[in-house]
């Protein structure tokens, strides 16, 4: 009845929490990149494929996992997010309606250094999770879901090295396509990235934990094309 795509970037440290948290689910394809040891222990009450990427495309990851799914409804969601058993039950109730259609949206509740962050880009954020496999091509989600998904906890460590290793996917992917870093990837990129989060989607009214969040998010932007330099040079 219902299908579930996990993306995993190395989320080692959450993707139990999360396969847990889907366990009303018939099938679970986990997309991207894990430790294999990690991916032994991992249950489930239904198999668990996995398909291992290198890309941070999310669309290309979606379009790769959703050929191998089995039912006409699919959940999208990244290895660091949490279903709640309210947002579960949703869920089942309109896979289990014939008359439903479309696709659905969801807020995100998500605290970080041990705080509710209610903005930061989170404060009207909708995030697409559920999909009829005959729409699922298209961009938009109109219905929306009434209970938010949760994203795991992270503290600074976790989510800094969780956006290095993001950084250093999306430099291999920018490689592969012949993409050369300028001075303005350096500068204009990382400033305006900060700006936005902790300015234009209101990350100051969040306090120190905002401006720690968007600096993270900019420093990321940084990485990304300073481990994309060092690709070009063949540094390690």
């Amino acid at each position: 009845m219902i299908s579930a795509i996990v993306i995993s970037f190395f989320d080692h440290n959450y993707i139990k929490d999360c396969i847990a948290s889907i366990a009303f689910v018939d099938e679970i394809i986990i997309v991207g990149k894990i430790d294999p040891a990690e991916l032994s222990e991992i249950q489930h009450k239904n198999p668990i494929q996995f398909i291992e990427s290198e890309s941070v495309d999310f669309g290309f990851l979606i379009e790769k996992a959703c050929s191998k799914a089995s039912h006409d409804w699919i959940i999208i969601l990244e290895a660091n997010r949490s279903v709640s058993c309210q947002l579960a039950k949703e869920i089942t109730e309109i896979a289990m309606n014939p008359d439903s259609q479309g696709n659905y949206k969801v807020k995100t509740r998500f605290n970080f250094m041990g705080k509710l962050m209610k903005f930061s880009g989170y404060r009207t954020r909708y995030t697409s999770l559920l999909f009829h496999k005959n729409s699922i091509d298209s961009k938009t989600a109109s219905n929306k879901l009434n209970c938010p998904i949760d994203e795991l906890y992270l503290d600074f460590d976790s989510y800094n090295e969780r956006l290095t290793k993001k950084a250093k996917l999306r430099a291999q992917h920018l490689y592969t396509k012949d993409i050369q870093p300028y001075f303005f990837h350096f500068s204009w990129n990382p400033l305006w990235k900060l700006k936005k989060t902790f300015i234009f989607k209101l990350g100051f009214l969040d306090g120190k934990e905002g401006f720690v969040f968007a600096y993270l998010n900019a420093f990321e932007e940084f990485k990304t094309y300073l481990f994309l330099w060092l690709m070009y040079r063949n540094i390690e």
